[in-house]
């Protein structure tokens, strides 16, 4: 690994390059986003953050890295999964035509890809459960859960790129010295690519004046680029982490989209239908501001991955109590968001009095 820690430098002054080549396309193809009833941002945003993402560690993998053929054909799927989301981004696509392309790209990458979840480990302490003929299709449905996790998630500055960095080293720490160097490089180019985004999306110095979204094609891709890392460390022969494991390293994008559509369809509505119920719109309500309520739900994110961390180092053999730890970690947040937050909310803001 440490032989690529000098690329790591050409990875970031490619990323603001590409981002910036790509800032005054956006006005021209009218990837734009403009302030409405739900979007409170002021002026017009251009939408190639995910766009910029994912050009960047691409190329950067092409120059920097000797990666394996079947990095052409992962590469392609992330490539899909960009577009799709891009054509939401210019011209609104049904979600359920999005689910089917994603749908899709998970069925690829289990069979032309060679990324299959073939098992789910030993997460009832009775041997190792194997998924069999139903491997692609479950591999399909996380791929597809995870694209619309992160697409979910992405509702305030800076959050859903924030949280993939938190995935990507919690992974590259668990990855690094026992998973080949390429493969961790690309890891950490990826969390390269996202660092330099954060720096336009959240307009630190010296980018005040070049705010940019990631929108539905970053969101997405990052959402199916963790699933196929989780995917492809958890089912080597050598791998590096369980499967029970992986959730604790998306607990938040996957726990706020479960509660987030159960609340939808417990009202009537579409589990797809934009409301301001999520995470961040709860911590907001109780009188915390973008930038805290960011910082609050990395702090949380963190946590959750460094317990699951700390399972799969020192209770490897027990797979079962990790991810029973994670199921009353999932019930405790899903019974206090589902039938308690907004109450929660409503009281910490009288006490903050605003």
């Amino acid at each position: 690994m440490m032989q690529y820690l000098p690329s790591l430098a050409g990875v970031a002054l490619l990323s603001f390059l590409v981002t910036h080549l790509l800032i005054p396309i956006s006005h021209l193809t009218g990837l734009i986003d403009r302030p409405d009833e739900r979007k409170v941002h002021h002026g017009a945003v251009p939408l190639v953050g995910g766009i910029a993402i994912y050009l960047s560690v691409l190329f950067s993998a092409v120059l920097f890295l000797n990666l394996p053929e079947r990095f052409i054909g992962i590469a392609l799927i992330c490539g899909l999964i960009t577009f799709i989301g891009a054509l939401d981004d210019r011209y609104p696509v049904h979600p359920y035509y999005r689910l089917t392309m994603q749908l899709i790209a998970g069925v690829t990458l289990a069979t032309i890809g060679g990324s299959a979840l073939r098992d789910l480990g030993n997460l009832t302490g009775l041997g190792t459960i194997s998924l069999g003929l139903i491997a692609i299709p479950f591999t399909a449905i996380a791929i597809t859960g995870l694209c619309n996790a992160y697409n979910m998630v992405d509702g305030i500055d800076g959050l859903a790129g924030s949280l993939t960095v938190v995935s990507l080293l919690s992974l590259l720490f668990l990855a690094n010295g026992r998973a080949a160097d390429n493969e961790v490089a690309l890891l950490a180019y990826m969390a390269t690519s996202i660092g330099v985004f954060l720096m336009f999306n959240l307009t630190l110095s010296p980018f005040t004046n070049s705010k940019i979204f990631m929108g539905d094609a970053g969101s997405t891709f990052l959402g199916c680029a963790v699933a196929i890392a989780m995917i492809h460390f958890s089912q080597k022969s050598d791998a590096v982490l369980q499967p029970a494991t992986a959730l604790w390293l998306v607990a938040i994008p996957l726990m706020d989209m479960a509660s987030t559509m159960v609340r939808r369809m417990n009202k009537g509505k579409s589990p797809f239908h934009a409301d301001r119920t999520h995470l961040h719109h709860i911590l907001m309500r109780a009188g915390l501001s973008q930038r805290q309520a960011l910082m609050a739900i990395i702090l949380a994110a963190s946590g959750l991955a460094a317990i699951g961390i700390f399972l799969e180092r020192v209770w490897p053999q027990h797979e079962a109590l990790s991810f029973a730890l994670f199921l009353v970690t999932f019930a405790l947040y899903f019974k206090f968001v589902f039938k308690h937050a907004f109450r929660f909310a409503r009281r910490v803001r009288r006490v903050l009095g605003r």
